[in-house]
């Protein structure tokens, strides 16, 4: 009886790191859209690279729109550093909307006003050309 009750003792306080990782099924990977507005936040860490930006409505008012996209080292390889972008810059963000419809989703490329666009490496050939406005 002492046996088990020290194995779940031992398994209660010792959290065993799990690699887990969630799939792209919430974005729509086959839409590419695109938005434009001002960086609020941006978070480069892993397991994923955020940006929250602020969007200009048609009523004036502004909306936040949450972005992530993969890990530092893949943005690095479409030449992504973490000075890329900054809070207040103005960027274009190229991204798979969310199948829910809420504002964001999982950005592939970032355009800033200087006209650099950035890439995650899964979208190295990415022109930006067929892009549908979000």
């Amino acid at each position: 009886m002492r046996a088990p009750v020290l194995l779940l003792l031992f398994l209660l306080l010792n959290p065993v790191a799990v690699d887990a990782h969630h799939s792209l099924s919430p974005y729509a990977m086959a839409d590419l859209r695109t938005v434009t507005g001002t960086v609020k936040t941006f978070d480069w860490s892993n397991p994923h690279v955020r940006i929250n930006l602020l969007v200009a409505e048609a009523n004036g008012n502004y909306s936040e729109w949450e972005f992530e996209s993969s890990s530092v080292s893949r943005l690095t390889t479409g030449g992504f550093t973490k000075d890329a972008i900054a809070p207040g810059d103005r960027i274009t963000v190229s991204y798979n909307p969310r199948r829910d419809h809420t504002t964001g989703g999982f950005f592939i490329a970032v355009t800033t006003t200087n006209g650099t666009t950035y890439t995650t490496d899964r979208f190295r050939n990415f022109s930006g050309r067929n892009a549908a406005p979000g």
